[in-house]
């Protein structure tokens, strides 16, 4: 960082700190042995994990959103690859139309999706239910997987397809055998983030949840509403442990930086 300007490096270094700062005081106040969050921790403990980790009222919640977040990915991979393909191809007319429908809940607040969707599925009488909740989840998800394999698939040699097709190899066949082995990195990273927002969504969930679908957001966001003790701090940890350790193998496996220029 020699060469940039003074200036910019205390920008960028404040900027990380802003950043970073929020993360380091929950994680670190997890470990603490009072009875409130407090920074820095009034000694060292690991009975807030234990809590947790004991009570249903997180760990329930906790297994719903893994759950919740691994089907979304699921059938967002099931939907997301195929429309991709279709529309690098142009084989489906008005491509660029459907194209922007499908990524345009990117733009959009989630809670007027959240709102849409929950008088949606009352007028279809499954509006407290997981499969709403599930379809919720899914709308949100779609983009990000479809965006990823979408800058995937553009960057993609075509000459490979046609050489495959040339050699006898018919649609399916090439698709299967030639183009999702080339897109995987795009299919996994866009997995990995599907997964990444599902499991952090707040407000589709607190709308669309019941009593028997609640997830850890909505948990968390429940809890505090009369207690105000390490426990958030502990279970927001174990949530932040996930995801930097999805990261950690989206940027092991194919590397982020490498990720985020393919899908743009």
């Amino acid at each position: 960082m020699s060469g940039l300007p003074r200036s910019l490096v205390v920008y960028t270094v404040v900027m990380a700190l802003f950043l970073i700062a929020p993360v380091v005081v929950v994680v670190v106040a997890a470990f603490t042995a009072g009875d409130f969050i407090m920074f820095p921790p009034s000694g060292f403990s690991l009975r807030w994990f234990d809590k947790v980790l004991g009570d249903p009222e997180f760990i329930t919640p906790l297994w719903n959103s893994v759950r919740l977040g691994v089907m979304a990915t699921l059938i967002s991979s099931l939907l997301a690859i195929p429309a991709a393909l279709s529309l690098i191809r142009g084989i489906l007319p008005g491509r660029r139309w459907i194209e922007a429908f499908l990524l345009s809940p990117l733009s959009l607040p989630t809670i007027i999706l959240a709102v849409g969707l929950l008088f949606f599925t009352a007028r279809l009488g499954i509006g407290d239910s997981f499969v709403s909740l599930l379809a919720g989840h899914v709308i949100i998800t779609v983009p990000y997987m479809l965006r990823t394999v979408l800058g995937v698939y553009a960057g993609m040699n075509r000459e490979i397809e046609d050489a495959a097709r040339v050699l006898g190899a018919d649609r399916w066949r090439t698709a299967w055998y030639v183009t999702l082995p080339i897109i995987r990195p795009g299919v996994m990273a866009g997995a990995i983030f599907a997964f990444l927002m599902s499991f952090d969504e707040v407000a589709v969930a607190l709308l669309l949840t019941t009593a028997d679908t609640t997830t850890l957001p909505v948990s968390i966001l429940s809890y505090l509403v009369y207690n105000y003790d390490p426990a958030v701090a502990a279970i927001s940890t174990i949530q932040i442990a996930i995801v930097v350790v999805a990261l950690l193998i989206l940027e092991r496996a194919f590397g982020i930086r490498n990720v985020m220029l393919t899908s743009h």
